[in-house]
Formats: C-alpha cells, structure tokens, sequence
C-alpha cells in the first residue's frame, strides 16, 4: 500500500514579485518529487498542503 508524507507551506505576497517567490518555491518542491493537493488565500498570502509519496529511507548508522 502506498503512503504519503505531507506538509503545509505559506508564501506570504504583498507585491508582485512575491508571485515570482512562491512560484519559485513550488517549482522546487515540485522537483523534490512535492504536489500541491490544496491552497487557500487569506489576508496576508497563500497556504498550499503538500503530499508525496513516502519513501523507506534507511535509518542512519549510529557510531
């Protein structure tokens, strides 16, 4: 079964080019394998949810 790893971004936009920011940034969480699944604007900017699919990492070694 498929699992999912989620997480929350706001990207505060007063100007325009804090659209060119939050674009930026989702551009790079879209790379690190991130989609948007829900945003919402309020009074100082936007809230976007995040999820990926979770991959097994290996657990550190311990020294």
């Amino acid at each position: 079964m498929k699992r999912f790893e989620y997480d929350i971004l706001f990207c505060k936009v007063k100007k325009q080019k804090d659209y060119e920011e939050m674009r930026r940034t989702l551009n790079e969480r879209g790379a690190e394998g991130w989609e948007v699944i829900s945003a919402e604007a309020g009074d100082y900017g936007y809230t976007a949810f995040l999820k990926r699919e979770a991959v097994d990492r290996p657990e550190e070694a311990v020294t």
